[in-house]
Order: structure tokens, then sequence, then C-alpha cells
């Protein structure tokens, strides 16, 4: 025992993270106010372009800060976001945010720090649709819920510009007001609530650790409420190859005659291909069908699939990622519609500040090394993005690109790269302190 003792008091202490000196300390504080009260209320809104620029070439102008010091500047910008960012208003059980739309609510249950959140989407179709319905249905253990409610009750409700601004809304809202656990974001519905998940899983998968899609069915062209998967020719791209990462776990009734099972057999097979072509992705999808059930719950659950995804955490910086792109996915904006489809510009760690329709970019890391496959798409405003977890720091990073080593070196951390991370998901989990111009 004394042996080990001593042992112990002559092992080398792990290096302490770099401390922020006070005036780059009061520096960040002053900046993330700014940025913070500048920032869109809601996903509804957009910046003032002027401004968000002006910011921009301030946190460039901070220039460089120490290695190991990204939670110390990203827990300094948080505590901005926790007063300054964005807050759902209401009362007794009631969250509400105002958009062009008018006002939008959702139930909130059981909020608090450090909880996981489901968002559970409500059913219906025109005309109809409450949110009183997935309230008892979906629920964690030790996760907060919520449970909005849909404001232009359509068939395909949340996949609307609208729907989707709506629940992407309220997961920054339970981030920034209520400080959830970002690692434990699960979409879950039943119906047109199960189509609403897949239209989540397959558009944000990085904001999620699972989707629960029951009972719904995909876009698909030339319809999607079709009973056999011969009659789908294809279904909406930019949905099912990117939740190669992705805990999913959903079913479908054969005799399901409100969301027939045509597209979810379809997808079926694409995801059997997948697999094929990709070993080791798409290996957390649960899928089952029921024989003879039409369309309702099937014995056991969701006891079975809640039990199977409170144990599921999200995969924040997988080794491989897939993703493919719709600028605008189906359904198309409506003549009410008052905003545009939002443009997601980060998925998992590589960013594109210009995405185009169909794009397609595959990368891959081991260690220190990453392969990049974008043919044919336009490379400028392609970074690949990167934190100390993810990397060794003290040596080179080696970056391929279709095939051709594109960058060799170690790319330094700096204070607006972290803003930028921090600012696209109100994410403290996948937060990077530097980046890689893929394009000359």
């Amino acid at each position: 025992m004394r042996l080990l003792l001593l042992l112990l008091a002559l092992a080398p202490l792990a290096p302490a993270a770099p401390s922020l000196d006070r005036a780059l300390e009061k520096r960040i504080d002053d900046f993330a106010t700014r940025w913070w009260k500048s920032r869109p209320e809601t996903l509804f809104g957009s910046w003032d372009a002027a401004v968000r620029e002006a910011l921009l070439r301030e946190a460039t102008g901070i220039g460089h800060i120490p290695e190991g010091s990204l939670a110390a500047v990203r827990d300094l910008l948080w505590k901005r976001v926790r007063k300054l960012g964005p807050k759902g208003k209401g009362a007794g059980g009631k969250n509400t945010i105002e958009t062009p739309y008018g006002e939008m609510w959702a139930y909130v249950q059981g909020g608090g720090k450090g909880k996981g959140l489901v968002v559970g989407l409500h059913g219906g179709g025109e005309g109809a649709g409450s949110a009183d319905e997935p309230r008892g249905t979906w629920q964690l253990k030790g996760c907060m819920g919520i449970y909005p409610q849909g404001l232009v009750l359509t068939g395909d409700n949340w996949n609307t510009v609208h729907g989707e601004k709506h629940i992407l809304t309220l997961i920054e809202i339970a981030k920034a007001q209520y400080d959830i656990d970002p690692d434990r974001v699960y979409v879950m519905g039943f119906s047109m609530g199960g189509t609403g998940s897949w239209h989540m899983a397959g558009r944000f998968p990085d904001l999620l650790a699972g989707a629960a899609p029951c009972a719904g069915v995909v876009m698909a062209s030339p319809k999607s409420a079709v009973p056999t998967k011969e009659e789908v020719l294809t279904v909406q791209y930019g949905i099912v190859p990117n939740v190669r990462n992705l805990a999913m776990y959903y079913f479908i009734g054969l005799e399901d005659r409100n969301c027939p099972p045509g597209t979810y057999l379809f997808v079926q097979d694409m995801l059997a291909d997948l697999r094929k072509e990709d070993p080791g992705g798409y290996g957390g999808i649960r899928f089952t069908t029921y024989p003879g059930l039409a369309h309702a719950m099937p014995p056991g659950e969701p006891g079975h699939l809640l039990e199977w995804m409170g144990e599921q955490r999200r995969d924040a910086f997988p080794r491989k990622i897939v993703w493919e792109y719709a600028l605008q996915p189906h359904p198309l904006p409506k003549a009410h519609d008052k905003t545009g489809r939002l443009v997601q510009r980060w998925f998992y760690w590589i960013r594109h500040d210009r995405p185009s329709d169909r794009m397609e970019i595959k990368a891959e890391r081991d260690g220190n090394s990453f392969s990049v496959r974008a043919l044919g798409v336009d490379r400028e405003g392609l970074w690949l993005m990167l934190n100390p977890t993810m990397i060794d720091v003290a040596q080179e990073v080696v970056v391929t690109v279709d095939g051709e080593e594109f960058y060799r070196g170690r790319p330094a951390p700096d204070f607006a790269t972290v803003v930028e991370s921090l600012d696209s998901k109100l994410d403290t989990t996948m937060v990077f302190d530097r980046k890689i111009a893929l394009w000359k």
C-alpha cells in the first residue's frame, strides 16, 4: 500500500487546461453579449446581414485561442446563450413562440438541466391533429418532453417549411432555456407524427440520438400513400442515406390504410442495399412489419421501443458520414408560406457555406487522417471542421479529397470557428475550434 501511494505521488500530473487571461475573458463576454442579442429569436427570423458580417470580422480579429481552451471559450459563450438565447413564453406547461405564421405553441413537461429531450409529434391530417395525443405516449425516463401543436394542419404538417422550423426552434429553446443534454435528443411520432419523424431523422440526424417514425410514410413519387413498394418510383432524396449513424426504431402494419406501408417497404430495401455497400453503416435501425395490423400500435408497443430508445446516445463525431442534400424537399413551399426552407450548412463535422441541390458528400476519419469524396460538388465553401476530441493536436492532420492529398499540417484553434459552430446548432457538444478549407 505504501509503495502504491509513493508511486501515485511521483506520477506526473495531467497538464491543466490553459486558463484565459482576464482581458480575453472580458473581450469574449462582451462579444458574446452582442452576438446573442443580435441573433434572431427563432429560426423563422433572419440575421441582419451587415450586423452579422461586422461581428464575424470582430471574431476573426480576436484570432487564435490557446490550445486546449475550447471548453473555457465555449462555456463563456454559453453563459450568454443561457441568458440571451432563444426562449419560449407562457405558463401552465405551454411554451409559445411568435412566428410570421402567428403564435405557435407546444406542451412542455419535466424540463431541467442535463435531462434529455423527447420531441413528440402528433398525428392527424387535413384540419386534424392535437398536441394532446402524443403527451401520454412519447415519454422517456430522465427526459423532458416537448409536444408541439401543428399550426397549418395538413397531411404532412411536420415536413413543411413551418413544421420543420417549429421543431428546430423548439430544440434550440430546449437547449438554451432548459439546458438539456444535446446528446440525448429524440424525435418520435405516430401516423403524421411518424412521417415528420422520418423527415427530421433524414434531414437533421446530427441533432438526434434517435428517431421513432412509427406508422407514417416517406415523401415519394408518384405519391406517398401506396400499399406496395412496387408502386413507388422513388422517395425524396436527401433523406434516407443520411441516417447512417442514427438509432431508429419504427414499425408499420401491412394492413394500414391510413398510412399504407409501400414507402416504408421501399425504404427497407434501400437500407438493405446501403448496408451492403457500406459495411458498418445503418446498423442502428430496427424496422418491423406486422401482417394483419391496421393503423394501430402493435402489441407491446411503444413500451419496447421506449425501453430501447432510452439506451441510445448520439454519436456526435462519427467515423464516417454520408450527406445527401435536398435544397427544397417535399412538400414544396405553399402560397401561405411566409419564410423559405432552412438552408442546412452544417452536417456533423462537414460544413458547406453554399450547399447545392442533390449534393452528395462522403467523409471518413481515422485518427488524424481524413478522406472526403465530393465528386461533382462545387467545393468552394466546403470545410472540414475539427476539435481536440477528434484528433491528436500535437500531430499533423492529413486530408485527401477525391483520392488526392489536399492538406497536411496542424490547423490552429481560433475564436471565430468556435462562435460559428456554437451558433449553428446551439450544441455544447458539437463545437469546433479549427477548420480546413477544402478548396483552393
